[in-house]
């Protein structure tokens, strides 16, 4: 019996074997609850419940339940639990909210205390992507690598380690704990830093190391901390950048098979980005961009699969890993689903590794497929930027990026929020100096999209390169979109759609409009969108059956339990994360603000409340300060700011993370202080001292007081621009006409585990 199981009381247990009852039956109050175990529901992270009470019919009376303060502005990306009418929710930072789940009335915090220096190691934003719990007790992961095990009832601490085995590199601390036996075990974030990956596994009673496993080498003659090193180890060049840690971070996806005893983990991108700065004479680099299977008795590797050989263009498969059984043929198989960045879904025997099938969910031009024999990628050339800057499919931001995808064993479709994008990659004319503890990806790239600031091809650091219309000559449209697809794993197909890009086809926020997903045996998919709004739909076909509009941009996967015959649905509300300082035209963050909340729904709730409206500045201000600086020290300056700075000031527009274009006086005189000093560590801006010397300061704030008057001078001359003014909010479709209800059916309660 795994831990999430034997998490629960006795009641909850019945209460869950009990939801296999007909709708009709499931509507009517239960004496026993069902509870969301895990992140994904259940140790096969699934992203499915069983229950039935909210379906297709009813969906559309969907309204508010309670809603609860986060007190944070940051991203919100984690997806809650609930145990024993308990929600327990984590938070940027790592804190832990533990909420009465009918009410949303808080028990208790725990807040990790984190020095607010870590902000400079951290890549793509304050973030928390879940927690764990077992045997009462709740284990959480602050974002400078500690792993806290708290007591249920009160949040007292437990017990606390620090994950991280060296803080003078880039290491932080993103995602959840998972627990695989009698051990949970965390990864870390880093890879676009200097981290060199590895997990760590810890006795759930105790705290203690039970064993820790190496992604990467730390060199090719060893000495190796565990044997799977050494076979590694051969495949890389000797002469690979050791001193640069190679990255192989697992900062997310993880999933547990309690029968098999495994616990499957993705390892994340390499670093540095380039193989000829990497590990110069080539090598497929294990085990960046792997699927590994682990005993979590010992830390041994029972089986590896590595989705992109030698990757270059941060292909991670740190994505959500989904445990089902499907017939294939004339048999069933015990399988592991994953969707990662490189846009190919892959079908593995998840006893043995074998590959079963990988099929392109999206366009993919660095690989013309995948051979089922060898299991290896067949590289087209595209993906080669060694020797000039090429246009490649997908983008870093992947086919599927860290949004989890959910399966539903009642329709077999997987439902994967995917992103149709692409980016050009090249290498700089500068030659790379080592940065430790700062960003060492090598490369560069750029997307081909409308307002995306320093990070499209409009930007300084890409206006050498030639015109898109070049670049991509004769690849597919790159137009950049966002859609909801249901996959069918089997005949590895879409079987059906819906685009999320919202107003945005083309635009950056195209990519982040869409967030993850939850299922339902009512027959129903839940997204939410950066707009605000949470979009329901039948599972069998996509048609759209309610969008409740909650006032905050929405980008974790919802959830869904029951209490006193009550089925609530769940999200945690707020937008942030990679590039998400900004805060385009038409998201709920833009209008209303970014504070983070969580949201429950039930039947027949009514409306939600919304935030306040924010006030807007109308017009572009003059910038504070006058020009200074050589064109050569701008240029560098626009450099060294999307190197250091640009995953959070994208500058382009408002957000929560300041555009520094419209700094004051005050802050221009402050400057140094800020960026070298850590004086305003408090607010999230930590020291990048011995990232950036005092002149390279300077060429940053030279490259953005000009960006400000470029805005300002465009402005002027283009009177008759329209003013940034308050938007509204987008159209949402009315609730259908109640859809008659489907023949009822055997519920499950999720893939086998």
């Amino acid at each position: 019996m795994s831990n999430a199981w034997r998490a629960l009381s006795a009641v909850a247990v019945l209460g869950l074997l009990a939801s296999g009852c007909s709708k009709h039956e499931a509507a009517a109050p239960q004496a026993a609850d069902v509870g969301w175990l895990t992140g994904g529901h259940d140790d096969a992270q699934t992203y499915h419940s069983p229950l039935q009470q909210v379906d297709e019919a009813n969906a559309g009376r969907l309204g508010f339940g309670w809603s609860y303060d986060l007190e944070t502005t940051h991203g919100q990306e984690a997806t809650p639990v609930v145990v024993d009418g308990v929600m327990y929710a984590s938070a940027p930072w790592g804190f832990v909210h533990a909420v009465d789940a009918r009410t949303g009335r808080r028990r208790w915090v725990f807040d990790p205390k984190v020095d607010n220096s870590i902000t400079s190691k951290v890549c793509c934003g304050i973030v928390s992507r879940g927690l764990a719990f077992a045997e009462g007790r709740v284990f959480t992961a602050s974002i400078d690598g500690r792993l806290s095990a708290l007591d249920a009832k009160d949040g007292k601490q437990l017990w606390q380690v620090d994950t991280i085995v060296d803080h003078e590199r880039g290491y932080t601390v993103t995602g959840s704990p998972y627990i695989a036996g009698d051990v949970v075990v965390i990864g870390n974030s880093g890879g676009e830093l200097d981290a060199r990956g590895y997990i760590s596994a810890y006795r759930i009673s105790s705290g203690e190391l039970a064993w820790r496993f190496f992604t990467v080498p730390g060199s090719a003659q060893g000495p190796f901390e565990h044997p799977e090193l050494e076979v590694a180890a051969k495949t890389w060049d000797p002469k690979s950048r050791w001193d640069v840690g190679l990255g192989g971070t697992v900062w997310d996806g993880m999933a547990y098979d309690a029968k098999l005893d495994l616990l499957y983990v993705g390892v994340g991108n390499s670093a540095l980005y380039p193989r000829k700065l990497r590990s110069p004479n080539g090598g497929d680099n294990l085990y960046v961009s792997s699927i590994l299977a682990i005993h979590p008795k010992t830390g041994r590797l029972a089986w590896h699969y590595q989705t992109t050989p030698g990757d270059q263009w941060d292909y991670t498969a740190t994505q959500k890993k989904i445990l089902a059984d499907l017939r294939i043929g004339d048999r069933t198989r015990q399988v592991l689903m994953q969707a990662p960045k490189n846009g190919f879904f892959y079908v593995l025997d998840r006893a043995t590794g074998e590959l079963l099938s990988a099929k392109p969910y999206v366009p993919v031009t660095w690989a013309s497929g995948v051979d089922e024999k060898t299991g290896r990628a067949m590289e087209t050339g595209q993906g080669d930027y060694s020797n000039g800057p090429k246009l490649v499919f997908p983008s870093p931001a992947g086919g599927h990026n860290w949004h989890p995808m959910a399966f539903n064993p009642d329709t077999g479709l997987v439902y994967i929020p995917t992103l149709e994008a692409s980016a050009v990659f090249w290498m700089p004319d500068a030659p790379y100096v080592y940065a430790k503890g700062g960003p060492n990806t090598g490369a560069l790239y750029a997307f081909p999209a409308a307002h995306a600031g320093n990070w499209g091809l409009e930007s300084p650091a890409a206006k050498h390169l030639p015109p898109l219309s070049e670049l991509g000559k004769g690849q597919p449209d790159t137009t950049i979109r966002g859609f909801l697809r249901a996959w069918d794993p089997v005949a590895n197909k879409v079987v059906w759609e819906v685009e999320t890009s919202g107003q945005w086809a083309g635009q950056m926020n195209a990519l982040w409009n869409g967030g993850g997903v939850m299922t339902t045996s009512g027959n129903l998919v839940f997204q939410g969108q950066s707009t605000g709004a949470l979009h329901v739909y039948r599972a069998t076909d996509g048609h759209p059956l309610a969008a409740i509009d909650i006032g905050t941009s929405i980008m974790a996967a919802p959830m869904t339990y029951e209490l006193d015959g009550i089925q609530y649905v769940a999200v945690m509300a707020g937008f942030g994360g990679a590039l998400g300082g900004v805060h385009p035209v038409g998201t709920a963050a833009e209008r209303y603000g970014n504070a983070g909340r969580i949201v429950a729904f039930k039947l027949d709730g009514g409306p939600v409340p919304k935030p306040a409206e924010k006030e807007h500045v109308s017009t572009v201000p003059r910038p504070a300060v006058e020009r200074f600086g050589s064109a050569a020290d701008i240029q560098t300056g626009n450099d060294l700011l999307k190197r250091n700075c640009a995953r959070c000031h994208a500058n382009e527009g408002p957000g929560a993370i300041p555009d520094l274009r419209w700094m004051s006086a005050q802050t221009h005189q402050e400057f140094e202080d800020i960026v070298l000093k850590g004086v305003r560590a408090a607010k999230g801006m930590g020291s990048f001292a011995g990232l950036i010397t005092p002149a390279q300061a300077q060429q940053i704030r030279a490259a953005v007081v000009d960006s400000a008057w470029r805005a300002y001078e465009a402005a002027q001359n283009t009177p008759q621009s329209a003013p940034h003014v308050p938007t509204t909010a987008p159209e949402l479709p009315r609730s259908p006409e109640p859809v008659p209800g489907r023949e009822p059916t055997t519920a499950s309660n999720g893939a086998s585990r």
